[in-house]
């Protein structure tokens, strides 16, 4: 064969212009039959099917390597994310031999083996997408999991360094350095990692799991034993692009949830309706992810103002759940309608869904926080305490909680038990202001007054005020003066913040700041942290309601 014929062939065949494209030296496609698809839902079966005979038809056509690639690769995902693994394996390898230089496909791959048990290629797939791209904080998260799987933290713990420079405050890779420095045996930088990463991510309830090895580790039993009742199976969130295109893939019930989540996360309300739509005309309503969609549609209406139709997806949502039992879909959609009638001035109704909220979810900080809230400001502060302690028992880092269980208290007029717990709430949360504000104004205005401590008070708003200018700070710095018996400088910064009241349209408060001015003027101080007309006592939203709450 002469030198130019060698060439043509050659050009040919890098071409892909010969029936049947090879991958190199002859080799063919690998085979990928499709597999039995009856378990899926119909929706699946036709798109899935669509996509094998768009491959089949670019092979037999002759296209590009680069077409065929992309039509094999998008295969391996419908294959991959509707856990057809078998026939997801071949169609991946075909996409990585035609497209090289593509990242995607030793990503899949390495996902792809580690849910066959594969080890080994799992390894060398992750590791060969960081060749491509080094610094993909995913694929060295996965990379390093994978070392630490097989107890060589010392192969994991420079992959997870190199990802924190990157991502420094992803909990997945705090959480993950935090056990690789547990599998080491250092359970003091284990523990204090961990803590972290539940810092950033409370939601992250499995790695309550590691954090009490730790403390055991340590020898501090007692906080290991807490932290093991607060372990729940959860996911330490990741984010991953990649893997979230592969779950929004199918077109499935699943898969539209996830795309009109990522709308709601983008603003794009009308954009989250239409995918909820979707996703609850591929299944029942009465299933957990057709009450799920239900729920999170009710979310996307209510965003846009449709405040009825809202409270029909919801009423609906709770009305299609089990009778009991634990049911994140039902909580959540008594969640929505609790901060909905809260808002709303409908504290019986709000207390009830509330209620239903957590006997759904009694792990659900934000529902605990709302309860506790509701019934507080339905002047039934008793009960509210066990609902605040149980949130901080779930999370010892929910501020909100905190100051939910003083406020009962100082309505309960327990002055003592009042200063105590913020004392300790601020020793547990010193970067918290609404925690270190609330103790001053305790001890600025506590009727008993073993509690008082004006020197005390003036010292945190002092350094309160240094960050924030607030009409509640100014009027707790009046408070603290009148109580050091400075009632004309107290007269003085109360007249300012009545004054900003005024300007701000604060009728309600400007009533009741007068009250104060008048009793500074009378040169008489202040015996109560928050009248029982304060805003933060009246029947409302809950401290903070929370739309991630909601929809999550």
């Amino acid at each position: 064969m002469t030198a130019r014929a060698v060439f043509v062939i050659v050009a040919v065949i890098a071409s892909g212009a010969c029936r049947g494209i090879s991958l190199g030296w002859g080799e063919e496609p690998r085979p990928v039959p499709l597999p039995d698809l009856a378990r899926s839902d119909a929706s699946v079966q036709a798109q899935v099917r669509e996509q094998h005979a768009n491959a089949m038809g670019k092979q037999e056509s002759g296209a590009s390597s680069a077409e065929l690639g992309a039509a094999y690769g998008e295969l391996g995902m419908l294959f991959h994310a509707a856990e057809y693994f078998d026939a997801a394996l071949p169609a991946y390898l075909n996409a990585q031999d035609l497209m090289p230089e593509d990242v995607r496909w030793p990503y899949y791959l390495g996902h792809l083996y580690r849910r066959i048990g594969d080890t080994a290629s799992a390894t060398a797939s992750f590791n060969r997408a960081l060749t491509l791209r080094p610094a993909d904080v995913p694929a060295l998260v996965w990379l390093a999991r994978g070392q630490l799987d097989q107890g060589d933290a010392g192969e994991a713990e420079p992959l997870l360094q190199k990802a924190q420079s990157l991502a420094p405050k992803s909990v997945a890779v705090v959480a993950a350095l935090g056990q690789a420095a547990l599998a080491r045996g250092d359970a003091a930088r284990a523990a204090t990692l961990l803590e972290e990463a539940l810092t950033i991510d409370p939601r992250a309830l499995s790695l309550h799991a590691p954090l009490a090895s730790a403390y055991r580790g340590l020898g501090q039993i007692e906080r290991a034993d807490s932290h093991s009742r607060r372990w729940k199976e959860a996911d330490v969130p990741l984010e991953d692009p990649l893997m979230t295109d592969l779950g929004t893939k199918l077109r499935s019930a699943v898969s539209f949830e996830t795309r009109g989540v990522r709308a709601l996360d983008a603003g794009n309300w009308s954009g989250a309706e239409t995918a909820f739509r979707e996703g609850l005309a591929l299944t029942r309503p009465e299933t957990p992810i057709g009450r799920s969609l239900m729920h999170k549609l009710g979310i996307s209406l209510y965003l846009r103002g449709r405040l009825q139709d809202a409270l029909s997806q919801f009423e609906r949502a709770t009305s299609l759940a089990p009778a009991a039992g634990h049911d994140e879909p039902a909580s959540r959609a008594h969640y929505s309608l609790g901060i909905i009638m809260a808002s709303g001035g409908r504290s019986d109704q709000a207390i009830g869904h509330l209620s239903k909220a957590v006997e759904y979810d009694a792990t659900s900080v934000p529902a605990r926080l709302a309860l506790g809230d509701a019934l507080r400001r339905a002047q039934r502060e008793a009960e509210s305490l066990p609902q605040y302690q149980e949130a901080l028992r779930v999370n010892p880092q929910a501020a909100e909680a905190r100051l939910g269980h003083a406020l009962a208290q100082v309505r309960l007029r327990r002055w003592a038990d009042a200063r105590q717990w913020l004392e300790e709430s601020v020793r547990a949360q010193p970067d918290r202001p609404e925690l270190s504000h609330a103790l001053a104004r305790v001890l600025a205005t506590a009727p008993d007054p073993r509690v008082r401590d004006g020197s005390r008070a003036a010292a945190i708003v002092d350094e309160l005020f240094k960050t924030s200018k607030r009409i509640e700070v100014g009027e707790t710095m009046a408070m603290t003066l009148a109580e050091l018996g400075d009632f004309d400088k107290a007269a003085a910064i109360q007249r300012g913040v009545l004054g900003a009241a005024q300007r701000a349209g604060l009728k309600d408060d400007v009533r009741r700041m007068e009250g104060n001015l008048r009793l500074y003027e009378q040169r008489r101080p202040c015996r109560m942290p928050w009248p029982d007309d304060d805003p933060i006592h009246r029947p409302g939203p809950p401290v903070s309601p929370s739309l991630s709450a909601m929809i999550s």
